[in-house]
């Protein structure tokens, strides 16, 4: 794709800028930083780079020209490309990308130095390494929105909200109810769960040591599941009150790409066709089935009617013991339900620290719940009383009789009937083929969330959306670094990553020095009667830099957004010591952990 070089906005009140001098000629090659450039604005005069590497193709602007922001200043032929079929496109008008209306300004840049420029989405994806796309600035081209989202979960709500902000005209098409499958089915009632099964858990097990007693406990599920589902519904009209302050309008309706800036509504009482400066793909996922085993909803089911039953099982076999499979068995188990997970894989979360699963799996089995690993589910089976779960481990066959089945293998994206046909959106592994930018193979539309792939977690959809729609709008070029995504588990005890385990740290030969600290001795997890877990740094030997988080224990996912900010700030394991961190809390095991990676934790 040929890489276009546009004026940006450098200043709020920019509007224009003076091509002073070209530093580059037509047909010379140039690499990703070479200045090619000096403009002119109403501040200073400064160079510009370029943030592809190619041959000069085209130069649309003469010296001393003047030039409105988002205008195209010079093409460049990247690789395999025709340099002179470039330049005839370019040269003829044929080649020209239509714009969205007016946006918000860019901020001023903060330093003097190159203004780095070129096509949004190429670069080496450092921190101020490339430019975000030129605000288009005013449009020929006359849309019915400046950005249609299609999809109104974590991601598309988030983009429309940011693009409303923005003061852009946004339509957000939801085929249900805004928040999508985390907010509804997902993240936030799945907690309400977890949360009611370890309240009823300690009543059980743990009322007598905290001085309470009390006759005939009972457990009313009917009223847990009602709960859960009152926390969705108030967070999901929190949502639409959003977007009546920001302007974003809603349409309850299924949205279909026509192809570059067309999309279809559909709704109750008809279809009709909206145009937009750029659509944004954000119908989300759903649960992947196994080839051998599929959905019926009753016997075997996905997490969303195991959100909602009726009537509490009495034995739940659960296939996959990843995050999905390990927080319902948390709950059902609370609530005596007999549960049997089958996983695959060497242990229950699988991509977690070898020590902290093999730690969940140790309070599982205290709990009585019944853990296969290395065992592959092969069928379901309907029995007179229910169903039998049919696998097979390393000692052989595995047998696991229940009145449900609840499947959490993973997902897929929700494609159908998402373009219309005849639309050749380009596809890898059953997710939207998206460049670094998120922009698909179709000219100004973009795709964001679980429908581009894994990490299926609504915090990356949402700040992949935020990314996006400030992209889109010319006013940031903050990419989401999918290599430092916090990963939460709601367990009991919970379960909170980021970075490289030690198993990944020892394979990419890293020297290493590592701390850990359990929560057995810590002060404030003793008077809270929550014990379980350690804090697990891992620490680059040489330079102190941060590799690793690996905790395991009561709110340890509220302790990880610590850890996120000192890797974005670059702290060193010295830096992580010496912040005082008040007493007695959880968080003093963040301390302790970095000082026993040095021999310096004054309570182990």
């Amino acid at each position: 794709m040929a890489a276009e070089i546009t004026m940006p906005q450098l200043s709020d009140t920019m509007t224009e800028g003076t091509l002073v001098k070209w530093l580059k000629k037509e047909g010379e090659p140039v690499k990703a930083g070479d200045e090619i450039a000096e403009i002119e604005t109403d501040k200073a005069t400064m160079p510009m780079e370029a943030f592809d590497s190619g041959v000069i193709a085209y130069l649309a602007v003469k010296e001393g020209q003047k030039v409105k922001v988002g205008e195209t200043l010079a093409v460049i032929a990247t690789a395999g490309e025709s340099r002179e079929e470039i330049k005839k496109q370019y040269a003829s008008g044929a080649k020209q990308r239509p714009t969205a209306t007016a946006v918000q300004a860019a901020p001023e840049p903060t330093s003097a130095g190159p203004v780095k420029l070129g096509r949004p989405g190429t670069g080496d994806g450092t921190r101020g390494a490339s430019s975000p796309a030129a605000p288009p600035g005013k449009s020929t081209t006359k849309y019915t929105y400046d950005i249609v989202v299609i999809g109104g979960g974590p991601a598309g709500y988030a983009a429309a909200i940011r693009a409303g902000q923005l003061k852009q005209r946004v339509l957000c098409i939801e085929k249900e109810n805004l928040g999508g499958t985390c907010l509804n089915w997902g993240c936030i009632p799945t907690k309400a769960l977890l949360d009611n099964g370890a309240f009823v858990r300690r009543l059980r097990e743990d009322a007598a040591e905290w001085g309470v007693s009390f006759d005939n406990l009972k457990v009313d599920f009917g009223k847990a599941i009602s709960r859960s589902r009152a926390i969705a519904d108030k967070l999901a009209r929190g949502i639409a009150h959003l977007f009546r302050k920001y302007e974003v309008k809603h349409e309850i309706g299924t949205g279909q790409l026509l192809g570059p800036h067309r999309v279809k509504l559909t709704r109750k009482q008809g279809s009709s066709e909206v145009t937009a400066g750029n659509v944004i793909l954000a119908p989300g996922a759903r649960p992947r089935t196994l080839p051998n085993i599929s959905f019926d909803g009753k016997t075997v089911i996905s997490s969303r009617e195991a959100m909602a039953l009726t009537k509490q099982p009495k034995r739940m076999a659960i296939i996959g013991g990843g995050p999905i499979g390990c927080e319902f068995a948390d709950f059902y188990n609370a609530m005596g339900t007999e549960v049997t997970i089958v996983e695959f894989l060497d242990h229950l979360l699988p991509i977690e620290d070898d020590d902290v699963s093999i730690l969940l799996e140790r309070v599982f089995g205290k709990r009585g719940i019944k853990v296969h690993t290395k065992t592959a589910a092969e069928r379901v089976e309907k029995t007179s009383d229910g169903v039998r779960l049919h696998a097979k481990g390393p000692g052989g066959a595995v047998t696991a009789d229940a009145d449900v089945v609840l499947m959490g293998v993973g997902f897929t994206g929700n494609l159908e009937q998402l373009t219309e046909s005849g639309v050749n959106l380009e596809l890898n592994k059953g997710h939207i083929k998206v460049d670094r930018d998120y922009r698909t193979n179709i000219e100004d539309v973009w795709a964001v969330g679980d429908v581009i792939g894994a990490p299926w977690l609504a915090h990356v959809a949402h700040h992949q959306a935020v990314a996006c729609v400030e992209r889109i709008c010319g006013i940031s070029d903050h990419r989401v670094d999918l290599a430092w995504v916090p990963g939460c588990t709601y367990t009991h005890p919970q379960v909170a990553r980021m970075g490289l385990t030690e198993r990944l740290a020892r394979q990419e030969k890293r020297e290493i020095r590592i701390g850990k600290f359990p929560f057995s001795v810590s002060g404030r997890a003793l008077a809270a009667g929550e014990t379980d877990g350690f804090v697990k740094l891992i620490f680059d030997s040489r330079y102190g830099e941060l590799l690793g988080v690996h905790m395991i224990g009561e709110n340890v996912t509220e302790l990880l957004s610590e850890l996120v900010l000192a890797h974005n700030l670059e702290a060193t394991e010295d830096e992580i010591i010496e912040a005082m961190h008040p007493h007695p809390t959880l968080s003093e095991a963040v301390m302790e952990a970095a000082g026993a990676a040095e021999g310096r934790s004054i309570h182990l």
